[in-house]
């Protein structure tokens, strides 16, 4: 039956199109539209956009200054990377790191055996002397361990044989994974035992204190030492796991990555830092925002806000100095739009369950039938509307470049339905108005044409969206509803503060706006940021850290349409340029109505998008070359 009725509907909407597009209306439309893009096609915005700048940024006076430590570094390889690199070969210490990475990695079982087998007599000598009793669990694992000594066996084999893993690695799009990745060599040897007995005893006696803590040595040993192997994979770690850990955890996978990056560039003669007009602004910035958290009314807090910063900001480089090859690029999205279908399946179900929802973010006097706006791992719907608008745009381009014949076609379709609706159960309407400016930006520059159909979109819409959400659009804007008012007060009391503060700004973070912004507030209303993100950068750094910020991102925008041009116009790598930048710009859109900063870990995200959509430009550039 319902097959019957999607079929007959179908047939409708396709048969209603074609006449459509026979009609004097859609002909109509057709005029308008080549007439507006000719006139854009012409104008002096897209002139400047198409003008192939050669100079590099080195060249600059700001070029030198802030480009001098990937010029310090290079002075290093050529000084110390041979002596570095010789001691690291030869060092006892990497190679029984890579021993224990390589075991792991196979997932050998006498390796882990022994692990289980030590871990379980650690724990128990540690709690039998302290307490005189023991864990029939634990000794059962040391049994376990015991037989899994007997056996030496990679279990990553199997993944290579099983049906089930190659159906998931063809639905998500990886269908060449292979998963002996690992060198053989290393999971054979009495050398590779020790290692597994030392850290299984390690972690034995660390689970006698905490039973979390000590299950997850092996693990954060592996993922310390994988890092410094192959930052790659810190790079496609921090992406994944962004919007679920804590922001000291993000910082401190951030930072690894970034150390263990600066010994790759001293060890592998063929690497080459890149650095441009982006990362220009971005270290700019940060300089800027350093000196008024310096002066700042509370220089401790503004500048440990400042420490965050550094290291989220400084990950954009990461990105843009691992991502090397396309294949890494278009795996690291997948994986960004994979994570973002969990986090958008647990607000699903946070709605459907009422699991921790709260209306504190609703005027329930305005809108007593939307009580429930889902907010996932990130906090606040606001925040979890910021993290979805630059997700859904890479999404969709999964969805229009994998053919209808492909598994993953459907998979990436229905995970931009899932993160629209997600999208659309945080009520956020800013977040709602940078996804339809994102949509907007998209779909006039990949297939401008299909604007023609809008008539017919109008007329259905009201019949699909639910009253909750078209009341919620058309507040826009009421200043009766308590959250838009609360904003315009706080707007009001910043532009008030702004008129002393304006070139130097009040330092960074919360502290440093609670001791002033209260002497500018209207209707005492108590405020922890602006809610603006331009404003909120103006009011903590002054005018010239609004000026770069701006300035930064017109830059990246410039340099999409750049990597937009280079391939033809329906290519993967232009419409994944498109996607990103339109997903930014979306962000930014929300930047008006909320400071899309305060979360640090979508923060993160945010430039780590920046750094894959550059990372795209530098690799559509040296294809050319």
């Amino acid at each position: 039956m319902n097959s019957l009725i999607l079929t007959s509907l179908a047939s409708f909407c396709k048969g209603f199109a074609a006449l459509f597009k026979k009609s004097g209306v859609y002909a109509l439309f057709m005029k308008i539209y080549g007439a507006v893009s000719r006139s854009w096609n012409n104008s002096a915005i897209v002139r400047w956009l198409r003008k192939d700048e050669r100079s590099e940024v080195m060249s600059s006076a700001a070029g030198k200054i802030f480009g001098s430590p990937f010029v310090f570094m290079d002075f290093l390889k050529r000084k110390l990377g041979g002596f570095i690199e010789t001691n690291i070969k030869s060092s006892f210490i990497c190679e029984w790191s890579r021993m224990y990475v390589q075991n792991f990695m196979a997932v050998n079982s006498k390796f882990f055996g022994i692990m289980l087998l030590c871990a379980s007599v650690g724990y128990t000598a540690v709690i039998f002397l302290r307490t005189g009793s023991f864990s029939k669990i634990v000794l059962d694992a040391a049994v376990v361990g015991a037989i899994a000594w007997l056996i030496n066996y990679n279990l990553m084999v199997f993944l290579n044989t099983s049906k089930v893993v190659d159906f998931i690695k063809n639905a998500a799009g990886f269908k060449k994974l292979d998963f002996e990745f690992y060198n053989e060599r290393y999971t054979r040897g009495a050398g590779r035992l020790l290692i597994a007995a030392a850290v299984g005893l390690l972690t034995g006696a660390v689970m006698s204190v905490s039973a979390l803590y000590g299950a997850a040595v092996p693990f954060a040993l592996f993922g310390i030492l994988i890092v410094m192997y192959a930052p790659i994979t810190g790079v496609f770690v921090s992406m994944f796991l962004a919007p679920f850990v804590p922001t000291m955890m993000l910082a401190g996978m951030c930072i690894w990555t970034m150390l263990s990056l600066a010994v790759k560039s001293l060890t592998d003669k063929s690497f080459k830092w890149r650095f441009d007009g982006v990362g220009l602004g971005i270290m700019l910035l940060l300089t800027i925002l350093f000196i008024s958290s310096a002066m700042s009314f509370a220089r401790l807090g503004s500048l440990k806000v400042w420490a965050m910063y550094f290291v989220f900001l400084n990950y954009y480089f990461v990105i843009i100095n691992t991502v090397k090859t396309k294949e890494q690029l278009y795996a690291l999205l997948k994986v960004f739009v994979i994570s973002a279908a969990f986090v958008a399946l647990y607000g699903l179900l946070q709605y459907i369950f009422g699991w921790t929802t709260s209306n504190a973010w609703i005027d329930e006097a305005m809108f007593e039938d939307s009580t429930m706006r889902v907010y996932s791992t990130l906090g606040n719907p606001n925040v979890l509307g910021e993290y979805l608008l630059l997700v859904l745009p890479p999404a969709a381009v999964y969805v229009l470049k994998y053919k209808f014949r492909e598994l993953p076609k459907y998979v990436y379709a229905a995970i931009f339905l899932l993160l629209a609706v997600c999208l659309i159960l945080t009520q956020s309407r800013g977040c709602w108005i940078g996804f339809m400016l994102s949509v907007f930006i998209f779909v006039t520059f990949y297939e401008g044409k299909v604007w023609g159909i809008i008539p017919i979109l109008l007329c259905i819409l009201p019949f699909v969206v639910p009253e909750t959400i078209v009341d919620r659009i058309l507040s826009i804007g009421n200043m009766e509803d308590s959250s838009t008012s609360y904003r315009v007060y706080i707007w009001m009391g910043t532009l008030g503060l702004l008129k002393f503060f304006w070139i130097g700004g009040i330092g960074m973070g919360e502290q440093a706006f609670a001791k002033v912004y209260p002497f500018f507030s209207y209707n005492a209303i108590v405020a922890p940021h602006s809610h603006n993100t331009f404003l909120q950068l103006t009011v903590e750094a002054g005018i010239g850290a609004l000026i770069v910020f701006i300035v930064t991102n017109i830059v990246f925008a410039k340099k999409m349409s750049d990597t937009y041009r280079l391939g033809e116009k329906k290519s993967m790598d232009s419409a994944m340029s498109l996607a990103i930048a339109s997903g930014v710009i979306g962000f930014l859109a929300q930047s008006m109505f909320d400071y899309t900063f305060y979360n640090y870990r979508v923060m993160a995200v945010m430039f780590m998008v920046l750094g894959a959509g550059m990372a795209l430009y530098h690799l559509k550039r040296e294809e050319i070359a």
